[in-house]
């Protein structure tokens, strides 16, 4: 009998262990993922065949609601991002035109219980969407972007990080660098931990959270590569 249950509880043990380095492998894949999306794309912002002229898309072009926005509070925020696609193709693999200045806007939607990342885009030209948004990345839970303020008259040097709405952003073709801080989990329904309140920080906002899923913060700073290579006949 003894040997039956020291057995049973080696099983039970084991179990424990491969879905807790289930659980973290998932969160560490997500927040990857995610975030190679997000800064392969940022990089690229303003990118243009022919000229340069700004480098996010703010305006109310998404539908009659702004593209780039605060979420307000713990509230998500959703950015856009402004290119000429090198390789003609949207964040979701469409194809565009040649020459077309699309605007990948990416956001955190839930779907069925589940949590992730989502992009859309938006033909400049035409407002028209590209085709409906799809999740690239499962588990995204949050997500807070503050926007690197480049200062013109210092070679662009990003003197302040702000969230979106702060008086400080007057131009946003000089925006020089994005900080975006992403709440993961595993992208499953449920969560397999203990049940215990934890509390978790993202850039400028605070978040808790009492049920059984097991989250990780990953953070970074992306830096908008073509505003330092702006021509100054644009006058920007």
């Amino acid at each position: 009998l003894m040997l039956t249950l020291g057995a049973l509880q080696m099983m039970l043990s084991s179990q424990t262990m491969y879905s807790t380095t289930d659980t973290l492998s998932r969160i560490q894949e997500n927040g990857r993922f995610a975030l190679d999306f997000i800064a392969k794309d940022v990089r690229m912002a303003g990118y243009f065949s022919d000229s340069l002229s700004n480098v996010f898309l703010h305006q109310n072009d998404c539908d009659g609601n702004p593209c780039t926005f605060n979420g307000g509070g713990t509230n998500s925020d959703q950015f856009a991002v402004l290119l000429d696609p090198e390789n003609d193709l949207d964040c979701l693999g469409n194809n565009v035109g040649a020459n077309d200045v699309i605007a990948n806007v990416y956001f955190v939607n839930v779907q069925n219980q589940v949590s992730s990342l989502y992009c859309r885009s938006l033909n400049t030209t035409t407002n028209n969407w590209y085709s409906a948004a799809q999740p690239l990345v499962d588990g995204i839970e949050n997500m807070q972007v503050l926007y690197g303020v480049a200062d013109p008259a210092d070679d662009y040097r990003v003197t302040q990080y702000v969230p979106e709405g702060d008086a400080e952003i007057t131009n946003w073709a000089n925006i020089g660098a994005l900080k975006i801080s992403l709440l993961v989990n595993n992208g499953q329904t449920t969560g397999s931990g203990d049940n215990l309140t934890r509390q978790f920080v993202l850039l400028d906002e605070a978040l808790s959270f009492t049920d059984r899923h097991n989250r990780q913060v990953y953070t970074t700073t992306v830096t908008v590569n073509n505003i330092y290579y702006r021509d100054d006949a644009l006058n920007l």
